[in-house]
């Protein structure tokens, strides 16, 4: 009996902590404003520093810099002061001839020299 309260009480406490953080994420559609970090485009130019730029519905949406980006209706603002963002930066780990392209699934079924 006593271990059955125990089991509650710890599955409580992690609904509880899982919905505190999902509380506090903003929402899926809802923009979010990201300051201060420095920016690597990815095509060739020169890094913005201390950028903005915009998320919304998970698309990159106005990038300038800090100050230039205004904040939208609506939206969370995330200061990223000290971090380096690199949007263009996908999937760097990957086994090429492994991994189905298509799927993102490595089988041996999908395997080819």
């Amino acid at each position: 009996m006593r271990w059955l309260k125990l089991v509650s009480a710890g599955l409580v406490s992690m609904v509880a902590l899982t919905l505190s953080i999902a509380g506090q994420a903003p929402g899926a559609g809802a923009p979010t404003l990201f300051e201060g970090a420095r920016l690597l485009v990815g095509d060739g130019s020169a890094p913005i520093e201390n950028s903005a730029f915009v998320i919304e519905a998970g698309r990159i949406g106005r990038v300038g810099r800090k100050g230039e980006v205004p904040l939208p209706a609506g939206a969370t603002r995330v200061d990223l002061t000290g971090k380096t963002v690199m949007p263009a930066l996908i999937d760097i780990h990957n086994h090429l001839g492994w991994t189905d392209q298509r799927t993102n699934k490595a089988t041996k079924q999908t395997y080819t020299r």
